[in-house]
């Protein structure tokens, strides 16, 4: 079997034809040199992987880098490095684990995950914040009316409407809407209290984040907040160009 890294032997039989100048160089092609360049094509490959945000893809090249510098180890040296073959294939087997438990994760998903109106939160968080803040989602269908928020108190939740409408009440007023909208972020954004009384009748399907749950997370992961917090002005945003269309 060819080894890469090693030089063919041409074996010498007496009565062959003389060969030609070109077919020789040919024969005698050295392949080190481009067995080597396998150590600059793994080293590439998990580089690009470190520099990608998706876990998925961050794993394959950092995996596929893996397989190649176990095959530059093998070829390369005069005799294989097995020491360095074992480790590789270790952090490959490693970051294979990892990729089949992202991928049973992902399936094993709520089946609500993927509503139409969570994408307005995936366009603002980074997918591994999306999914730090789903993992202490409460998903909950509300089997009588459901008191979300009252004037004037503070909110214990910070909520999400996938499904249904809600009624806001203040000022003797009462509007109805939803879904894709949050309930309680102005109390959550500013620690203060609720600015109108939020009623989830029978049937209204929505996520509940536990205020105090969510507030530890943020204090472990500031990126969090601060992406939370520009969703939170985009949702306030958005809210006011729908009351001054109303």
């Amino acid at each position: 079997m060819l080894r890469l890294g090693r030089k063919r032997q041409r074996p010498s039989n007496l009565g062959e034809p003389p060969s030609r100048p070109g077919v020789e160089a040919m024969y005698d092609f050295d392949l080190t040199w481009s067995a080597g360049l396998l150590v600059h094509l793994a080293a590439l490959l998990q580089v690009l992987g470190l520099l990608n945000r998706r876990q998925l893809m961050l794993r394959g090249l950092i995996l596929a880098g893996s397989l190649v510098y176990i095959a530059y180890y093998y070829f390369y040296p005069e005799m294989p490095l097995w020491g360095a073959m074992f480790w590789s294939a270790v952090l490959a087997l490693a970051n294979l684990v990892g990729i089949t438990g992202l991928i049973l994760e992902r399936r094993a998903r709520h089946p609500h995950d993927h509503h139409d109106s969570l994408v307005n939160i995936m366009k603002v968080l980074t997918p591994g914040e999306f999914r730090r803040l789903m993992q202490m989602a409460e998903w909950r269908v509300a089997e009588q009316t459901t008191q979300m928020t009252r004037d004037g108190q503070p909110a214990a939740s910070l909520f999400f409407v996938i499904g249904g409408q809600v009624k806001i009440g203040r000022d003797g007023k009462q509007i109805t809407s939803g879904p894709g909208i949050f309930i309680g972020e102005i109390s959550f954004l500013l620690d203060s209290v609720a600015t109108a009384d939020v009623a989830a009748p029978v049937g209204t399907q929505y996520i509940e984040w536990p205020k105090e749950r969510l507030r530890k997370a943020i204090e472990r992961t500031p990126s969090l907040g601060n992406s939370m917090e520009r969703l939170f002005n985009q949702e306030l945003a958005r809210k006011l160009v729908v009351s001054w269309d109303q």
